[in-house]
């Protein structure tokens, strides 16, 4: 047993400098970031990468205040340029404009939103300026006469300096068969 004992703390004697290397880093050093597809929306071709998660959480907090009509706190999440293109076809040009929407349609169809997924993505464009996306899907349940209807909604929203700057809204209505 004594053997096995100081077999085992000379192996890692061995191996503890080995681990002590992994994953670190020189100050200053930047980490590789992780390429998670491509923006081709301009002239050129860049990389999206892997984005930071408190975009989501951003995107979260704003589903929330929708959930509860809170038309307060989603004029606060609203970045002064907001704007919005609906899945019809139609643009929402401002806050303003969203918030009356909002007021005419909740009371009439009682809208609910479940999670599904979200993404986080980043990429920095030929003018240099970082654009902070999460890309995320829901599926939105609405009660109008008692009659429930459901769609899956997916999201492209820029954040901006922790603000909602575009929604780009993307629907497809759920059969009740599914």
């Amino acid at each position: 047993m004594r053997f096995l004992t100081k077999s085992f703390f000379m192996s890692l004697l061995l191996v503890a400098p080995i681990f002590s290397l992994a994953g670190h880093h020189e100050p200053g050093e930047q980490k590789v970031k992780t390429i998670v597809g491509y923006d081709t929306t301009g002239e050129a071709k860049y990389p999206l990468y892997a984005g930071s998660l408190d975009t989501i959480e951003v995107w979260m907090q704003y589903m929330q205040a929708h959930d509860d009509a809170d038309f307060a706190a989603i004029r606060a999440a609203n970045a002064e340029d907001f704007k919005a293109w609906v899945a019809d076809g139609s643009i929402i040009e401002n806050t303003d404009a969203q918030i009356a929407l909002l007021k005419d349609w909740f009371p009439a169809s009682n809208p609910k939103w479940t999670h599904k997924y979200s993404i986080a993505n980043e990429f920095t464009g030929n003018d240099g300026k970082l654009q902070r996306w999460v890309t995320t899907g829901w599926e939105l349940t609405e009660t109008e006469n008692g009659k429930v209807t459901k769609r899956q909604e997916i999201f492209d929203v820029l954040i901006e300096g922790g603000k909602i700057k575009n929604i780009y809204i993307a629907a497809r209505e759920i059969p009740e068969a599914e």
